[in-house]
């Protein structure tokens, strides 16, 4: 019973959120109140305060936390090693674009700390098949390795951060990922805007002079 009414209580949660999309104008964020660091302390004191959506976006490589469209706290993120396009099959190194939610929490996660997301879901899981594929799993909002994964990998946090270096998941630091994991509830919503395509350099028209043709 108490499953059927969680189940319930997502589906409501993703209904609800699926009404807005702030994807399709990620700069309305810009104009959002934010809490200074007093005001986010305070607010993690309130057992009341609740995080109602995560946004992320690929473009500036940002995760906001938002409370009734407030900023709560903005962090920069890592996302997969190729971070354009939505994931679509396992092992494609993508993190997934669209509308999801936090279906999990795990304290002993092979990283400090993680929240996974519910990717992939039923059209992810159609497409993939379609092809003949899996469309994978396991995608995770998550701090670094703990040392029992990666022993060597805390040494090179500096360098390796501010790149893209994760399988798919949106990766940040121990401390961020401490913070939001206290913040967010099983069932918070997760929309991760897509990454503006670079545009593609014209073609050079051939110059006369250099052709061989006679």
């Amino acid at each position: 019973m108490k499953k059927l009414i969680l189940f319930a209580g997502l589906f409501l949660t993703s209904l609800s959120f699926a009404q807005t999309r702030y994807c399709d104008d990620i700069q309305r964020v810009d104009n959002f109140p934010r809490l200074n660091s007093d005001q986010f302390k305070r607010f993690g004191l309130d057992k009341k305060n609740k995080i109602d959506r995560i946004l992320v976006s690929k473009d500036r490589k940002e995760l906001y936390l938002l409370s009734k469209d407030v900023v709560v706290k903005t962090y920069q993120v890592a996302f997969g090693l190729v971070p354009e396009g939505h994931k679509q099959f396992e092992g494609d190194s993508k993190t997934p674009e669209g509308l999801y939610y936090i279906d999990g929490k795990n304290p002993k996660s092979a990283y400090y700390l993680s929240l996974h997301v519910s990717y992939p879901n039923k059209q992810d899981v159609e497409y993939a098949k379609s092809k003949g594929k899996s469309a994978g799993g396991d995608i995770m909002i998550h701090g670094f390795p703990n040392a029992k994964a990666r022993p060597d990998f805390n040494r090179f946090v500096g360098i390796i951060h501010p790149s893209n270096w994760t399988a798919g998941c949106i990766a940040v630091t121990d401390q961020e990922i401490y913070e939001i994991y206290n913040l967010v509830q099983q069932g918070t919503a997760i929309e991760i805007c897509k990454m503006t395509p670079k545009p593609q350099k014209p073609s050079q028209p051939e110059d006369p002079a250099q052709s061989d043709d006679k």
